[in-house]
């Protein structure tokens, strides 16, 4: 039984409110599709529109991206900026029906306000208790869905764990003997306590080298979503690495003090990732896209996987990750086998 508390919103002022904490990011000039099964949302997912008012890429890209959630229910929130979205409401409303998704309500948010089309209601966005729960837990979305992007960029103090990486990497012939020390960084990197210790540029580099071994970031990548791996389950040199990791907080804390520390955890990783840079930085930012798909921030996981990819084109895990969850590449429920739509807006 889950012990992560459950928010429940019954109002569309409610749910305006709450989206940007669900998306990670203020959306600006974006199309919003929440869906749901039942009563639970099982995605949501955001695509920027284009200046050009070409909305049907990016409709078709959220349209391939919920196939895999498969929901019975959508609620279709536009954010108007520079951009008239009254089309691209419509038009999303059209491809959700069209593959048989029912559309619960259709929203427009402006600046501070909001009104449901379908029920005709109207109101200024305000926080709700929801919100402070949030807020309490350490949880604050990004102003854009470029700072996204943006805090997984190599930070000034990447160049010393540049140096700190060629030192060690010098020793290349010693490198089996080394593991064990570059293991020990990990314990540092998830730790969530209220004292924590920072990660500094040597910690960084040794947790990141850590991860060129790839059955010790397999172990990493399996063992941080709660109760996916217990030690007893590793073979090898491999289970030392676990059996050295602090007692996960994030497994046995209950209600939003699990969301806080969730919260805490990742933004270790995105520092470890900020830290790292762009010649080593695929291992530890494919673990981060991993933690938070589990996590559901899709905005973070999709960034990770992006830069991991231009930093390393060919790191198999970075591919495997946008092959099951960048919506370009997940299987049908595209709009190609109905064209009959109006002229491009």
């Amino acid at each position: 039984m889950s012990t992560t508390p459950t928010i429940r919103l019954s109002e569309p002022a409610e749910l305006v409110a709450v989206l940007p904490f669900l998306l990670g990011y203020h959306p600006r000039d974006a199309l919003v599709l929440v869906c749901a099964r039942g009563a639970r949302v099982v995605l949501t997912a955001c695509q920027t529109l284009p200046e050009e008012q070409a909305v049907y890429p990016a409709l078709d890209e959220l349209m391939s991206g919920i196939a895999h959630a498969d929901p019975d229910t959508a609620i279709v929130i536009a954010y108007q900026g520079a951009i008239d979205v009254q089309a691209a409401v419509e038009a999303a409303t059209t491809a959700c029906r069209e593959v048989g998704i029912h559309v619960s309500d259709r929203i427009i948010v402006g600046d501070g306000t909001w009104q449901s089309l379908e029920h005709g209601s109207s109101g200024h966005t305000a926080p709700s208790s929801a919100v402070s729960e949030l807020v309490g837990a350490g949880i604050s979305p990004l102003t854009s869905r470029s700072d996204v992007d943006a805090i997984l960029e190599p930070r000034q103090e990447a160049q010393d764990v540049a140096r700190h990486l060629n030192r060690y990497t010098a020793r290349e012939n010693c490198e089996e003997a080394l593991l064990a020390l570059y293991c020990s960084a990990w314990p540092v990197v998830l730790d969530v306590t209220d004292h924590a210790p920072p990660i500094t540029p040597k910690t960084a580099a040794r947790a990141v080298l850590a991860l060129r071994d790839i059955p010790v970031r397999d172990v990493l990548v399996a063992r941080l979503p709660p109760g996916a791996l217990h030690p007893a389950d590793v073979p090898g040199r491999t289970a030392d690495l676990i059996r050295s990791l602090p007692l996960a907080p994030w497994e046995t804390t209950e209600g939003w003090e699990r969301v806080q520390v969730h919260s805490r955890l990742q933004h270790r990783l995105v520092t470890l990732a900020g830290l790292t840079p762009d010649s080593h930085a695929a291992p530890p930012l494919t673990v981060l896209a991993c933690w938070a798909w589990w996590r559901g921030d899709g905005a973070l996981a999709r960034a990770a996987t992006e830069r991991a990819l231009r930093c390393d084109a060919g790191y198999r895990l970075a591919q495997l990750i946008q092959s099951a969850h960048h919506p370009q590449r997940a299987p049908a429920r595209r709009l190609t086998h109905r064209r009959t739509r109006p002229a491009p807006l």
